[in-house]
């Protein structure tokens, strides 16, 4: 009997799936064919293995106040993982696609045994969090001034600002020379860069503060330029002992004074002043830009489950920079937080917290945009591995040009100059059109297939770009750095303002 009241349920819940899959263009004709990544194929007996699951009334009432595209993922049918698996590989195929294929090997058979109840268990934590989060909100607005103070009942600033996180020598370092890049381009954002309690010295502190000052010096001129610099202690989270501190990002984010923001790692340096972002078309359509990693989403991935949605044939979020609006997304960001908090059951799947902002947006049915063209591999030209020597996620503007100089791992090894002077990239790389990540309609479904990307500890480590066996050499691309007119004398000024390696 509780069989087929769960067939019954499935089959009406369906139903509501299949016209929140056409917010996404992924489904045509209901109930008949499933549509992802240019193909078709038949709904089958598949989803009549699904399992929904009831939910007390206490909850319900709980979801009844929170969106109606929450109620309604709340509430998908969840597959078993190898029926998930099977569907997910019919739009997520592995052929020739660079996909993380150490995270898969490594948390495959974890993310086989998480239940259906496991991960109803999830979304009813997650719900429960916004329903929590929501009157939290509602109760510190006051009539008068709506929005006034954030959640820890600090002044909100509004407007738009730039966040940062900062936690030990090496990041406080990297945030001047970032912030005196920006100056140098006129960039008039105020400046919140947050830290664990507790984790930064007194002299990394001064070091900071000294940032606050209207009045800076550079190496040839005095800048009077404004960029007010605040530094705050990220609430809620305190550094626990993983090798990254990937936590405070969604926290700081979430806890920062701006209605309109740009976080940026200290690491993610910018080729000239971002602010127009803010006036771009496709921020406008949205007030949501995320940027792509180099790998693309795989079939086993317990995401899918989580969303309810099958896998969409797109590359991973990377979360150097984002760029966001708490008036239309506080729910998204609320979740990221989630993700933050809670990160030993979410991080593994999420590659910390790297794709945690594009599941989110997933989880509550939001559109994004991003760049016009995939992320090049920019770094040092190695003696006999012409492929090789990235240590740069090279990343573009929506209209495909390169804005962003991602220097994530210089870090980690030690490169003779020029640090810039090769980019690899695929051949294949700009999306159509007027369209940027977040649109998988084809061919952008298919955008680098055939490169692949793996990072390598020999001489140092680095990344090396080529080819799948079998596809034509010439799908990956190299390039001198100074090909691109926005890229030339970048590295000079980077030691100018202190850069460090």
């Amino acid at each position: 009997m509780r069989s087929r009241t769960r067939i019954i349920a499935s089959a009406v819940i369906l139903l509501v799936i299949i016209f929140g899959y056409l917010s996404w263009k992924a489904i045509e004709t209901p109930g008949t064919l499933l549509k992802g990544a240019g193909q078709t194929f038949q709904l089958d007996e598949t989803f009549q293995l699904a399992e929904t699951f009831q939910l007390d009334e206490t909850f319900k009432t709980q979801l009844a106040e929170l969106p109606e595209a929450v109620q309604e993922w709340v509430q998908r049918p969840i597959l078993p993982y190898d029926n998930s698996v099977a569907l997910n590989n019919k739009t997520c195929p592995t052929e020739g696609v660079n996909f993380d294929e150490g995270a898969v090997k490594e948390n495959e058979g974890a993310w086989r045994h998480i239940t259906p109840s496991k991960i109803s268990d999830w979304r009813q934590d997650i719900a429960e969090y916004l329903y929590r989060k929501q009157k939290e909100k509602q109760e510190k607005m006051s009539p008068e001034t709506p929005l006034a103070k954030d959640e820890q009942g600090k002044e909100f600033l509004g407007g738009r600002g730039l966040v940062m996180a900062a936690g030990d020598h090496a990041a406080v370092v990297r945030v001047r020379t970032n912030i005196r890049l920006l100056r140098s381009y006129n960039c008039t954002l105020p400046v919140e860069i947050f830290h664990f309690p507790n984790e930064l010295s007194s002299p990394e502190k001064s070091l900071l503060e000294e940032l606050s000052s209207l009045k800076q010096h550079s190496e040839d001129q005095e800048d009077q330029s404004g960029m007010p610099v605040t530094v705050r202690v990220v609430e809620g989270v305190r550094k626990g002992g993983d090798w990254k501190a990937f936590h405070i990002k969604a926290a700081a984010i979430q806890q920062s004074s701006f209605d309109e923001i740009l976080y940026l790692d200290t690491d993610s340096y910018t080729l000239r002043n971002p602010e127009y972002l803010f006036e771009s078309m496709q921020w406008k359509e949205t007030g949501l830009m995320l940027w792509p990693d180099y790998t693309k989403s795989h079939a086993t991935n317990p995401i899918w489950r989580l969303s309810g949605q099958i896998c969409r044939n797109e590359y991973e979020g990377e979360s150097g920079q984002i760029l966001i609006s708490r008036i239309l997304h506080q729910d998204l960001l609320w979740l990221a937080e989630f993700f933050a908090l809670e990160h030993h059951k979410f991080y593994g799947f999420l590659g910390g917290d790297r794709d945690s902002f594009r599941a989110a947006a997933l989880l509550m049915g939001k559109k994004w945009t991003g760049p016009g063209r995939l992320n090049a591999a920019a770094g040092v030209v190695l003696t006999g591995n012409p492929q090789g020597g990235g240590h740069t996620m090279l990343q573009a503007d929506p209209e495909g040009k390169w804005l962003f100089v991602h220097a994530n791992l210089i870090k980690h090894a030690k490169f003779r100059r020029p640090l810039w002077s090769r980019i690899h990239r695929a051949a294949q790389d700009k999306f159509v059109a007027e369209s940027t990540y977040g649109d998988i309609h084809p061919p952008n479904d298919k955008l680098g297939d055939g490169v692949k990307l793996r990072v390598t500890y020999e001489p140092m480590m680095s990344t090396v770009m080529s080819t799948f066996e079998g596809y034509d050499e010439g799908l990956a691309v190299v390039e001198d750095w100074d090909t691109y007119e926005e890229l030339k004398g970048f590295e000079e000024k980077w030691f100018g303002f202190g850069g460090v390696h």
